[in-house]
């Protein structure tokens, strides 16, 4: 069967998993790495860099790499946002032809489709190298509360790294799979995701393979860049007052203390103190050459009442979505933490004071939501029905009515698929067209919700208003595709809409941009594959000495065992030679694979 991934997109990293003999595990890089940094960089030269190579040019010169574009994708650009922008990004924000959010990097202004494709794309090529052959189907997982905005831009990503999306899953509900597989855990769980950019709250009922789940919620903008925030603010409140503006509205100087603040924060996890140095703080646009070095310290009992109002938001989350379930904090069975800010030993306590009890282990945080979206992309490819998965509605939909309000006909948790129906009058005698705007969100006001679409019923003969009846209905999918029907009762004149994957992007520009990535991917499995066609000789020499080993062994402690293990390692000898003879490099990743899981059974 073809590959399938499993794709962890994430705010500060991201990573890519497989199902390997029924068990789900994490991909590694080609530079060898289990997680690669969610970043975008452009060399001096112009070369395109990602992931630590971009991290580590972000580092040198901020200006030229793009971090965290994962906040902003799928938003439409206002001034508030680009505000809010400058605290925790170095790059400009920038509004689009059709309104949506671009931003600027190494002179370039980028759609941010394009940089979440130029990540998809590094991901695409770790899982083609690993098994020596193409890979397009995958799963790829995204924050509980996107909205449809959001989850259209990540599949339009995915469509210009050349990738097949055969579900779009979200992140809760993937690191509980991963945590039900690993731990054969039976009952009531809640998972608690503290990212980069965002946090969310799932709650869900797990047995017998079954994963429902029975509320969802979160705070898109809530994620360890705010904590980063918080951090950064007090160095800026450090820095003397002679710079201290200089340093504000220099972007250079406000990466500098971001990349230190992160730093700090992570070594706060394992150590009491952190020590802060960051040098050439200043204007570095003038070319005038006045810097400052600032040089501190910050203990984790200050780091933690600096956090306290974000920690607060992450309890007020968990409580909203506790009574959207119907079920108070005693009633949850176990605690999963997914994302690298459950870590910080704030967060720990606070969740083991909140529910009574301390977290689950047994699943890396940073690892889970990858290795579950492995394990439902093999089931929707095998379709062997091992697992169910029950989800809900992210978002309420609503119709718009009279007086900029709206009405609900799928509230937010309501189990997908779901169905939903309900009549309108027309707005006013002598109407001949109705106009039914669909929105989504939680507000009950039309101009607080974003709007989807709209169905036009046309051909109306509105005599008397209470006469004729609108029937609308509304249909969601398990894809989140919502499918419109209005129906003139008195007529049966119907008018239908589907609200799907609707492209913020021209079309001849996502087909010049999948040309691009095309271009790129190809160049770039070439390398890959010249470059196992060199190494794999190495991986043969380390076999030939495993079989003396295991030779040896098996003539000291003769056993069938030892015998099958050194048979099994000389089957793997010969075909590997086959497949440096044919230059297969499929046949050389699966003879790697395999050598791998020998040798660690042994």
């Amino acid at each position: 069967m073809e590959p399938v991934i499993g794709i962890d997109l994430g705010t500060t990293y991201s990573a890519v998993a497989t199902l390997d003999s029924g068990r789900p595990a994490l991909i590694p890089s080609r530079a060898g790495a289990r997680l690669t940094p969610s970043v975008v960089g452009f060399t001096a030269m112009g070369e395109r860099v990602v992931g630590e190579r971009a991290q580590i040019l972000g580092d040198e010169a901020p200006e030229r790499a793009a971090p965290a574009t994962k906040r902003f994708i799928g938003k439409r650009w206002s001034a508030a946002l680009e505000k809010a922008a400058k605290l925790v990004v170095p790059y400009p924000v920038l509004a689009g032809p059709q309104g949506e959010v671009r931003i600027k990097v190494a002179g370039r202004v980028m759609p941010l489709t394009q940089v979440s494709a130029m990540l998809l794309g590094e991901l695409k090529l770790d899982a083609e190298a690993h098994f020596g052959r193409p890979v397009s189907k995958c799963v790829i997982t995204v924050p509980a509360n996107f909205d449809e905005g959001q989850r259209q831009a990540t599949r339009e990503a995915a469509r210009i790294a050349g990738l097949e999306v055969m579900r779009l899953l979200n992140e809760p509900t993937a690191a509980a799979m991963a945590y039900g597989l690993v731990n054969s855990f039976q009952g009531r769980a809640l998972v608690f995701d503290l990212g980069g950019g965002t946090f969310d709250v799932s709650v869900l009922e797990m047995e017998n393979g079954v994963y429902e789940v029975r509320a969802t919620g979160g705070d898109p903008q809530l994620g360890g860049d705010d904590f980063d925030a918080r951090i950064v603010q007090w160095l800026v409140a450090q820095v003397p007052d002679l710079y201290r503006e200089a340093v504000v509205k220099d972007r250079v100087s406000m990466q500098r203390l971001r990349y230190a603040a992160e730093r700090a924060k992570r070594t706060l996890s394992d150590k009491p103190e952190a020590f802060i140095s960051v040098s050439e703080l200043g204007d570095h646009s003038s070319g005038e050459g006045r810097f400052c070095q600032l040089d501190t310290a910050l203990t984790r009992a200050f780091f933690e009442s600096l956090s306290e109002p974000l920690t607060t938001r992450c309890l007020d989350v968990c409580r909203q979505v506790l009574d959207a379930a119907k079920l108070t904090a005693q009633d949850i069975e176990a605690v999963m933490l997914v994302g690298g800010m459950t870590r910080m030993p704030l967060v720990r306590e606070l969740v083991t004071r909140f529910f009574g009890h301390p977290p689950v282990t047994g699943v890396n945080p940073d690892e889970a939501v990858a290795l579950g979206a492995a394990v439902h992309a093999a089931e929707l490819s095998s379709r062997q029905g091992q697992t169910v998965l029950i989800d809900v509605a992210s978002h309420t939909l609503s119709v718009g009515v009279l007086g900029g309000t709206v009405r609900k006909l799928i509230p937010r948790n309501s189990p997908v698929p779901a169905t939903a129906k309900d009549a309108f009058l027309p707005g006013r005698t002598g109407q001949t067209q109705a106009r039914i705007p669909v929105y989504q969100g939680e507000s009950d006001f039309a101009d607080e919700c974003t709007k989807l679409g709209e169905v036009v019923l046309h051909e109306l003969n509105v005599v008397n208003r209470a006469d004729v009846p609108i029937e609308v209905s509304f249909e969601l999918s398990n894809e989140g595709t919502l499918s419109v029907r209005a129906v003139d009762t008195t007529t049966g004149m119907a008018e239908a809409l589907r609200i799907e994957a609707r492209t913020t992007l021209s079309t001849s520009e996502v087909d010049s941009l999948k040309a691009e990535q095309a271009a790129y991917s190809e160049a770039q499995a070439e390398k890959d594959k010249a470059l196992a066609i060199q190494t794999f000789p190495r991986v043969l020499d380390k076999a030939e000495r495993l079989v003396r080993l295991l030779e040896k062994s098996a003539e000291e402690n003769p056993s069938p065992e030892a015998d099958t293990a050194v048979g099994q390692v000389k089957a793997l000898l010969a075909q590997g030679r086959v497949a440096v003879r044919l230059q297969d490099t499929g046949q050389m990743a699966e003879v790697t694979r395999l050598l791998e899981r020998l040798v660690a059974l042994s």
